[in-house]
């Protein structure tokens, strides 16, 4: 089994250290997992830092050296215990960020890098703090719209190897909105996933929405769709923020993907795409 969305306390929003969820990852019997701290670069918000030694610090390429430093470390000593660790990165993607990204992930070497939309309109939809902010502003018609066009934009922007929580706006949408949040359109929908497969980009299956909202990221809808529109790829992550959430869906999620006919999720090396049987 594999965990590829992982978030440790170099996210300032997660807690535990590396070697915490490598441990857990062991008593687990997990394969195999990778680390996908956050990278939000928005200079119009204040969330752009990574944390090392308990201290906040300005996301920078050297920071994300120091951390790829240190998994290359973990990879090292967990190897003789039969777990794979592999480098990963979270883009809270954003209309521009093609530069800044490109200058800060120049010549690190990662394995997988997830791209995932938190904000639109520099407000992030997923925050308890913030999402009515967006929400009060907004239709269903006009939220769903702007997001899935925020989607297109990020996978032609040709820089990611999957997409994570891809209907995260349900995350409070639901309460906000009622159940129309679940009824994005069947265009924009088919947009999407035709585009997926066009750029081999993997769509997550996220199990923090049953820990959120009793549902997985993606809906039974979603996930429909996305499989009528012939897309082959898929990874799984918990998206846990803290040690005792890892792994935690996993299982459950292998069956979900079967059930909807995919035999194959995928793990990556070096940003290259690996078959693993389910």
């Amino acid at each position: 089994m594999i965990d590829y969305h992982i978030h440790t306390y170099h996210s300032i929003d997660a807690e535990g250290t590396i070697k915490d969820y490598c441990d857990r990852a062991v008593r687990l019997d997990l394969d195999e997992i990778c680390i996908t701290n956050h990278c939000e670069l928005d200079p119009s918000r204040d969330d752009s830092w990574i944390r090392f030694d308990g201290k906040k610090h300005p996301m920078t390429r050297l920071g994300l050296k120091r951390l790829e430093n240190e998994i290359i470390e973990a990879k090292e000593v967990y190897k003789k215990s039969g777990l794979t660790v592999k480098f990963g990165l979270e883009v809270g993607y954003y209309d521009g960020i093609e530069s800044q990204l490109e200058e800060i992930t120049h010549d690190i070497d990662f394995d997988f890098i997830l791209g995932s939309i938190h904000c639109l309109n520099h407000v992030c939809i997923d925050s308890s703090r913030e999402h009515a902010l967006y929400f009060s502003n907004h239709t269903v018609p006009g939220l769903l719209g702007n997001y899935f066009i925020a989607i297109e934009k990020l996978i032609k922007s040709k820089f990611f190897d999957a997409i994570g929580h891809i209907d995260v706006y349900k995350k409070y949408g639901l309460e906000f909105y009622g159940d129309q949040i679940q009824n994005p359109s069947q265009e924009a929908l088919q947009k999407v996933f035709k585009l997926m497969s066009e750029y081999d980009i993997a769509l997550e299956i996220n199990t923090a929405g049953l820990r959120h909202i009793n549902e997985f990221y993606p809906s039974p809808t979603i996930m429909k769709c996305a499989r009528e529109q012939g897309l082959e790829r898929i990874t799984i992550g918990s998206d846990c923020h803290k040690v005792a959430d890892l792994g935690k869906g996993i299982m459950e999620a292998t069956h979900y993907a079967k059930s909807f006919g995919f035999e194959t999720v995928y793990g990556f090396d070096k940003r290259k795409p690996i078959e693993i049987r389910i």
